[in-house]
Formats: C-alpha cells, structure tokens, sequence
C-alpha cells in the first residue's frame, strides 16, 4: 500500500481526493491501492529536561546547558491518537510519499515520524508549494529516493 504522509487533516483531505481517495478511516482516507494521513503539526516532542535525569526536575542555572548525548523525543499527549494511527500504517505501508508542506518543518515532521516509527521502505517526496499545484501535469512526478535529508531537520530545529 502506498501512504501519503501529510502536515495536516485539511493538507490530506485535499490530496486524497485527487487520488481518488475516498473511504475515511480513523485518521486517514483510503482509495484503491493508497491511505492517506496526516500529522496535527508536529505529532512528536523533545522530552523535558526531567527526562534527562532526576538532577534536572528543579530549574537551575547551574545546570545549564543542557547538552544531552542522545535528544530524546516523546509523543505529545494531545496528539497521540493520530500517533497511533501514522505508526500502525506505516507498519502496513510499502512504500511512502511525503506530501508534507515543501519547507524545512514539513520535512522535519516527517522525518521525525518515519525515524521514531521506524519505517525503511521505499520514500518519495511530493513537492508542493501550494495545494493548486496538485492540479497541475506535475503533479503525478515524484522526487524518489529523496538522498540524504537528515540536515533539513538539524536546520528546522534551529528555526
């Protein structure tokens, strides 16, 4: 099954229906050979500082900054049954589209969900700079492959 990932509920219900899509589901829409889901914005956090150890549940200047070995990220609490939706079809996808917004966050959302969730099927990335462009001759190409993106969420954090 193809997945397409998007930013957000109104982002997929957009993309679902020039895919044809047209089965809703808990979080997604479905068609022939495709789902199609969304994020809320971001569906993942960094942790607090307390995760890091019991010494950082207190505020402190003394114990700035904080610089952790290994970032840790957690699901946010209000977003987590659209988590739970993005992660069981990504278990179920063979291959996955990013249709996420064509900028450094869009990326980092989905980048984050695909390396929390680890999924390592095929990806293919869906560029668009406006939903209008879903309607245009272009639209049907793909970036397949994708490269090595991991620097676009290193600069969207940084944002």
């Amino acid at each position: 099954m193809r997945l397409y990932l998007c930013e957000k509920p109104s982002q997929g219900k957009d993309i679902a229906a020039v895919l044809g899509a047209k089965t809703r589901g808990n979080g997604c829409i479905k068609g022939p050979g495709v789902v199609v889901t969304w994020g809320i914005g971001h569906l993942l956090e960094t942790a607090a500082p307390d995760a890091y150890g019991d010494h950082l549940k207190n505020w402190s200047l003394d114990t700035l900054p904080i610089l952790p070995a290994q970032w840790k990220v957690i699901v946010k609490p209000k977003t987590a049954s659209q988590f739970k939706v993005v992660k069981q079809l990504l278990k179920e996808a063979t291959e996955l589209v990013i249709a996420t917004d064509a900028d450094r966050e869009g990326e980092m959302i989905a980048r984050e969900l695909i390396e929390y969730c680890g999924y390592r099927g095929p990806i293919q990335r869906l560029w668009l700079s406006a939903l209008n462009d879903l309607h245009s001759p272009g639209a049907q190409q793909l970036q397949t492959g994708c490269g090595n993106l991991s620097a676009i969420p290193i600069s969207a954090r940084t944002l």
